[in-house]
């Protein structure tokens, strides 16, 4: 069984062919072939040059800003199918003959990449023997699509039935993506698409893998989900596209109400059937269990995420099959781990740069971001004398768990109506500027929520006025020091200045000591009246002139 999609490509024609020849797909270039005069099917250059120099000599028309420059064909088989590779790309080789007739040049490649194979076709737009263009109308598609069915029943594979309507992407939305335009509105429209008809997540990722996008997951219980076009260079994380298009807002859809998530890791699945799962409640010594619908239900590796409406009241038996108890989505979370939904404990891969002082500068950026955050959402959350981090971290918790509902409740509405078609009275309006403004707020209250996790008790309880100085003192002289280890580095030896600053550091080091010691011990660390920079340049002075009078008084010693 194979589907077939086709477009034209107008501008990104070198692009075209370098990612369809790209070597981690088709097995280092085995598995590309090309009726060009190109020594090399995988050398791209090359045959995108080939493919102007036939219309420079044998073109009848000049080529202008829009022209179409090649026809792009993909060929993909079933999941399943059983197709060699060797098969696929002979049928890729055959189709591509049958279309153009042999007069067009042509590339094809099969692509191992995505765990089904596909063949990808690029032929010249211009017939090098007439010169003329090839024409692509409206029933163009379909006789492709005949001529592809023919082969696969000649090959002994099955066929698909004809479809009511076309179902391919229209010719130039995917080049839109070579050239770095609208890449993720792309992805949005073909997921609101798949989201509207389908009624599981595997019925969702079938219907994005027909329109060439295929889905991926990493990690657990906080595993992030990714979508992927066949022309993108790289997946998008799910997150990058907005708030309505998390793994969370798009079962919302196809359950068409808000949801809640609980994980569970596989060894808790009691037995499964194409309809129901019947997993162990955690912590009761696998004394309750639950039975879910498998259209509720998401797999990340081991990881079994549970989508469950939020308002609905759900039955736990015990293991005679009795009913023992009856809970809402909310009481589930008395056994169930509660999920992540703002990335606590995620870190971002450092960028290891070829300079140290760079590296330096990017840290004392973070931190100072990080600052922000924390005293901006100790600001909102932590009012007044007795104001504990906790308590403030719980309020915030809770409010975002409420607005990412109405999101939820929102965004169903909002995809009804445009499944529907019935928005007389401007109601769709409001409810997508409403979207984007509660999308915001989620925004908001995940940094404050990653901001109030990190902020330690110690940071909750100092004016904001003296950690900023304490953490603008520190960063100075470590900036000085490093500055004058990198100059001396340069230079490959000890020298005067560089013994001076690294006395300093030591100095800072010591008074910076000094200062958490005392607030160990219950001091203020303040009962000079100076602050903690002050002291600290202070110290650095008077310890300098110690030594100027140190060493003067030694030569003078030496001269009598």
């Amino acid at each position: 069984m194979a589907v077939v999609k086709m477009w034209q490509i107008k501008q990104t024609l070198a692009k075209g062919i370098a990612y369809i020849t790209r070597p981690d797909a088709t097995q280092d270039g085995t598995w590309v072939s090309t009726n060009t005069a190109v020594i090399d099917p995988g050398d791209w250059r090359a045959i995108a040059r080939q493919f102007a120099a036939t219309h420079e000599r044998v073109g009848v028309s000049s080529q202008r800003d829009g022209s179409v420059l090649a026809h792009h064909v993909i060929q993909s088989f079933k999941v399943g199918e059983r197709v060699t590779t060797e098969q696929a790309h002979h049928l890729g080789v055959q189709l591509a003959e049958r279309i153009t007739g042999g007069a067009h040049e042509y590339v094809i490649a099969t692509h191992l990449d995505k765990g089904h194979i596909h063949n990808h076709i690029i032929f010249n737009a211009t017939n090098m023997q007439t010169g003329r263009k090839f024409r692509c109308q409206k029933d163009t598609i379909g006789r492709v699509r005949e001529i592809s069915d023919g082969l696969c029943r000649e090959a002994g594979l099955t066929v698909l039935p004809a479809p009511a309507r076309a179902t391919g992407r229209s010719f130039g939305d995917i080049y839109t993506v070579l050239r770095g335009q609208s890449a993720k509105e792309l992805l949005r429209v073909e997921i609101d698409k798949a989201a509207a008809k389908a009624r599981t997540w595997t019925e969702l990722e079938n219907d994005l893998e027909l329109a060439g996008i295929v889905t991926s997951r990493r990690g657990g219980q906080n595993g992030t989900l990714s979508f992927r076009e066949s022309s993108m260079g790289r997946a998008v994380r799910d997150w990058r596209l907005g708030e309505a298009y998390t793994e969370e807002s798009i079962m919302a859809r196809l359950a068409r109400s808000a949801v809640n998530r609980i994980s569970v890791d596989e060894s808790m699945i009691i037995s499964e059937t194409d309809k129901t799962m019947t997993v162990h409640v955690p912590g009761t010594g696998r004394r309750l269990r639950m039975t879910v619908a498998t259209g509720q239900v998401v797999r990340h590796g081991r990881s079994v995420r549970i989508y469950l409406p939020a308002e609905d009241r759900h039955m736990l038996t015990d293991r005679r099959g009795r009913l023992a108890a009856t809970v809402t989505t909310a009481d589930l979370y008395n056994w169930f781990a509660k999920p992540d939904l703002v990335g606590i404990g995620k870190q971002k891969d450092a960028k290891a740069g070829d300079i140290a002082q760079v590296r330096s500068w990017h840290q004392a950026l973070d931190d100072l971001h990080g600052l922000r955050d924390r005293i901006n959402a100790k600001s909102r959350w932590m009012i007044g004398a007795d104001a504990d981090v906790e308590h403030a971290l719980s309020v915030a918790s809770e409010r975002l768990d409420r607005t990412r509902i109405r999101f939820q409740d929102r965004l169903v509405a909002a995809a009804d109506l445009m499944a529907n078609g019935d928005d007389d009275g401007g109601s769709l309006a409001v409810l997508q500027a409403d979207l984007r403004m509660t999308e915001r707020e989620i925004r908001q209250l995940k940094t404050d929520v990653r901001a109030l996790t990190a902020l330690t008790r110690e940071e909750s309880r100092m004016s904001i006025a003296d950690r900023i100085e304490r953490g603008a003192a520190a960063r100075r002289a470590e900036e000085i020091a490093q500055r004058q280890r990198h100059a001396d580095q340069a230079n490959d030896r000890e020298t005067p200045g560089h013994l001076t600053a690294r006395r300093a550091e030591s100095d800072a080091q010591e008074v910076r000591v000094t200062d958490q010691s005392r607030d160990r011990d219950g001091g203020t660390g303040r009962d000079t009246g100076m602050t903690l920079g002050e002291r600290i340049e202070a110290e650095v002075q008077r310890r300098q002139a110690a030594r100027r009078t140190t060493n003067i008084e030694g030569r003078t010693g030496r001269s009598r």
